[in-house]
């Protein structure tokens, strides 16, 4: 193979002068990138393929915006249509580029723009149309023109004149020419031949899928069963197993790590979460294989919620992006431990799209409210240290007992993670504070008191009723509205009797409300009994309406000037928003 210093001699010849020279007006327009200028994201879909050239061909020159724009070499024009996915095909299939080319002495004389399709493109003669979606009109022109000169030279040899300056500055920039296009070159060799490895090494990312359809499963039979799409409430979320430090550690319930992995908090949190999941899983388990990496998965989201539990306060949490973290860092764990085998180019690609959403997330979750960056952040760190422990050899090879080793380290992983989190579950318990235990008890009693207030409001439809002129309306009204405020009462007590705390002041606030309660629900009693017997004094007695209401209104005081002290005494508050630990755009 030549080496680059004696390509890029040879390259100065008059011909690469003349083609190089014939574009250069091109690049007096935004979508067109000439060499040496030229990047890999100039290439779009073009930088990972591998296509074949002739001895000494350059690619000089990228026209278009998009995923693919047409190539121009010193030989030919490269151009790639986009073929969608067959309807029926296999699930997950992407849309494909076909690639075409046609030799500069191929270009017809007449080669002109074309918009015969509707779409802007390039007629290059004999029915070749090159589609360029986008392009101003005038830079299909100066193409067309620059080919068309090609061509002509191509076939007769009667190259047109170079301006003198412009041939030397031309000269000048070959050789940097056939250095860029041999690093190009390089990474689209080096690309493609780790995506080969990829699919050879995993040829199916079943896991990601699955995961994937885990979350959306859990998302649509919360839905159905009545949750908010768009902002499930605390309650509704922590009855569906949100992470939550009170309950994790006080009430022993550790199911609630894995569990709160697959719950979000929103349509569009899901989408966010899920959008980042298969963009960058199913590179990471093709690296990892199926098994290894599901336990990283499930290692970098159950580290998320540990660390989600143990950084004060205490905070409801949901969410994938602990785990997506997670597979993210065991992506830079494997550059790092197998950056020897990996080509460099794509190593450092692969390397700087890893750190900078990392960076940016991470800046994100400091400034933003709503974001659990301890999730964040002990996804990622569990998933670095387990894709540490994980990586396999590279590339991979098939071997009878790798599915065994594969099992073992992914058993060691799933024991070191438990253990991590047992320790950590029993530190916090012993660091939970006042505050944290009555935020936890904001939480479960603001609903059952909407619904007490919602059943005590009705005692002023029972005094309108009462001091109501028209017999008529009272019959008509009382059985169906004392029917209702029972129902709703006696229900009410049953999620009362659910409270829970572990302080024996708030224990005491449940305990007043379920007294305020039953004297609702007795007080609905005595009015039942008024209208039977028509006796005033299940109205003005002891056991009356209207004593029944004022025990009402005195445990309602009671147990708010109760709540009151503690908070002033120990701090806390109202309930606050879930966090929601996905990534952001």
């Amino acid at each position: 193979m030549m080496e680059v210093g004696g390509e890029a001699e040879a390259a100065i010849r008059p011909w690469n002068v003349l083609v190089l020279a014939s574009f250069a007006p091109l690049g007096a327009f935004p979508d067109v990138r000439l060499s040496p200028r030229l990047t890999r994201q100039d290439l779009g879909v073009a930088a990972g393929l591998v296509f074949p050239r002739a001895p000494g061909e350059l690619l000089v020159a990228t026209v278009g915006e998009g995923p693919a724009p047409a190539l121009l070499t010193t030989h030919r024009i490269i151009w790639f249509e986009r073929v969608e996915a067959a309807p029926g095909g296999p699930a997950g299939a992407r849309a494909m580029f076909n690639g075409r080319a046609a030799a500069y002495e191929d270009v017809g004389h007449d080669a002109a723009p074309s918009s015969a399709s509707g779409t802007p493109g390039l007629d290059l003669g004999r029915g070749v149309v090159v589609p360029m979606p986008g392009a101003p009109p005038g830079l299909v022109d100066a193409l067309a023109t620059a080919l068309r000169s090609l061509a002509l030279a191509a076939r007769t040899g009667e190259a047109p004149a170079v301006d003198p300056e412009l041939a030397r500055r031309v000269a000048e920039a070959l050789p940097k020419v056939v250095v860029v296009d041999a690093n190009l070159r390089a990474f689209g060799e080096h690309k493609a031949q780790f995506r080969d490895d990829l699919f050879a090494a995993t040829p199916m990312a079943f896991v990601t899928r699955a995961m994937f359809a885990a979350c959306v499963l859990v998302y649509v039979a919360m839905v159905a069963r009545g949750v908010d799409p768009m902002s499930p409430s605390l309650e509704d979320l922590l009855a569906w197993g949100a992470n939550d430090a009170v309950r994790v550690t006080l009430r022993g319930e550790p199911w609630r790590l894995p569990a709160s992995v697959f719950l979000h908090g929103g349509l569009f949190h899901l989408a966010m979460n899920m959008w980042c999941l298969m963009n960058v899983g199913p590179l990471v388990e093709r690296l990892y294989g199926n098994v290894r990496f599901a336990a990283v998965y499930l290692a970098a989201g159950v580290g998320g919620a540990v660390a989600s539990m143990a950084v004060p306060p205490a905070r409801v949490s949901v969410g994938a992006s602990g785990a997506i973290f997670g597979v993210l860092g065991a992506l830079l764990a494997f550059l790092l431990v197998r950056r020897r085998a990996v080509p460099p180019t794509v190593l450092a690609s692969l390397r700087s799209s890893g750190l900078s959403f990392v960076a940016f997330n991470t800046v994100f979750g400091a400034v933003a409210t709503g974001i659990d960056q301890a999730a964040h952040l002990g996804g990622l760190a569990t998933g670095f240290l387990a894709g540490l422990v994980l990586a396999p050899a590279w590339p991979r090879k098939a071997d009878a007992g790798g599915l065994a080793r594969s099992a073992a380290l992914a058993a060691l992983v799933t024991v070191a993670v438990i253990g991590l989190g047992a320790g950590a579950v029993r530190w916090r318990a012993a660091t939970i504070s006042p505050a944290d235990r009555f935020q936890d008890f904001a939480i479960q009693f603001q609903p059952v008191y909407e619904r007490f207030r919602e059943t005590a409001d009705g005692n002023r439809e029972i005094f309108a009723l009462l001091k109501a002129n028209d017999e008529a309306e009272r019959k008509s009204r009382f059985p169906e509205l004392l029917a209702r405020l029972e129902r709703e009462g006696r229900t009410n007590l049953v999620e009362v009797a659910r409270l829970w705390t572990p302080e024996p002041r708030l224990a005491e606030v449940a305990r007043l409300l379920a007294s305020a309660q039953r004297q609702q629900v007795a007080g609905v009693e005595a009015v039942r009994r008024f209208r039977e017997s028509g006796d005033r004094d299940w109205i003005e007695g002891p056991e009356g309406f209207l004593a029944r209401a004022a025990d009402m209104a005195r445990l309602e005081k009671d147990w708010g000037d109760r709540e009151r002290a503690f908070v002033r005494e120990n701090g806390g508050g109202g309930a606050e928003e879930p966090a929601e630990d996905g990534p952001e755009p």
